[in-house]
């Protein structure tokens, strides 16, 4: 009797649990759709301008960047227990500086193994990717929106040894939209390090030189989007899925992510992982 009063404890412990994150997510969804907006590569507003308004209260020529979205529960192909499920979200964010092309942007994905309470809710992985960038962009062009964004960046997830992982990066990042459809090519050189010092010498072999990003936006502002890199010299990959429909009212989408290949993280940088799961998304 005990021993079924202990499951029956822990079945409401999981619903409890998830329920929690399920309506933490609900909250945020409901602001978002209250005071969202997406802004489109170029920084430019779409639609509704409640979320940009209260960024530029923090600071003016404040936007979003890269996508930014919560995913409540990831499942992934090394995931064991029900504990290992995680809460995965990213956050991004550019500031125009001093009226000009410059930016100084920040991105942050986080990986919350929500669930596993008997390691105190572990955040098992973050990186931190902080940049500058110049953005190159022609007005009034006729076929199309073009541009390109020069830059530097630093990449890393603040661990000790042995899971620290670090690299620097100069990139140029042209990019195209047209009517429904868009896409990116960011190439990279990354600046080698003394060997004693680098925590991941071989990440090219896994990230390559490059990702290309293909978006396209099906009627109903429906979008679907792929992310890609390649290393032609080791076959090393890693794809990026997502499928996004919007939320009635505002600019804020309910979306599903599938991930396959090598580096979802930097401290898995070599490892080949399939993950999916569902959530919500700000900037596509």
């Amino acid at each position: 009797m005990i021993f079924n009063i202990l499951k029956i404890s822990n079945h409401f412990d999981f619903i409890f649990k998830t329920g929690g994150i399920l309506l933490f997510c609900f909250a945020v969804t409901v602001s978002a759709t209250v005071h969202g907006a997406e802004l489109s590569a170029d920084g430019t507003e779409k639609a509704d301008a409640g979320l940009a308004e209260n960024m530029m209260k923090i600071g003016k020529g404040l936007s979003l960047h890269k996508q930014t979205y919560l995913l409540p529960l990831t499942w992934g192909s090394n995931d064991s227990r029900l504990e290992d499920a995680e809460l995965k979200f990213q956050l991004s964010l550019k500031q125009k500086l001093f009226g000009s092309n410059f930016y100084a942007a920040y991105t942050q994905k986080s990986f919350w193994r929500l669930l596993d309470d008997k390691d105190s809710r572990p955040f098992r992985e973050t990186n931190y990717n902080p940049e500058i960038f110049y953005r190159l962009s022609p007005e009034n062009n006729p076929l199309g929106n073009w541009g390109s964004d020069v830059g530097y960046e630093h990449e890393s997830n603040g661990s000790s040894e042995p899971k620290s992982r670090s690299w620097d990066r100069l990139y140029i990042r042209p990019y195209y939209e047209y009517k429904k459809f868009s896409t990116e090519l960011k190439i990279w050189y990354r600046f080698k390090e003394d060997i004693s010092d680098d925590d991941n010498p071989d990440i090219e072999d896994y990230y390559g030189y490059g990702e290309l990003k293909i978006a396209y936006e099906f009627p109903k502002n429906r979008m679907l989007s792929g992310i890609g890199r390649w290393n032609p010299n080791t076959g090393n990959a890693g794809l990026q899925f997502d499928y996004s429909l919007p939320l009635p009212g505002k600019d804020v989408f309910l979306f599903a992510q599938l991930w396959t290949g090598y580096g979802e993280s930097l401290v898995d940088y070599n490892h080949y992982i399939t993950s999916f799961g569902f959530g919500v998304m700000f900037k596509r």
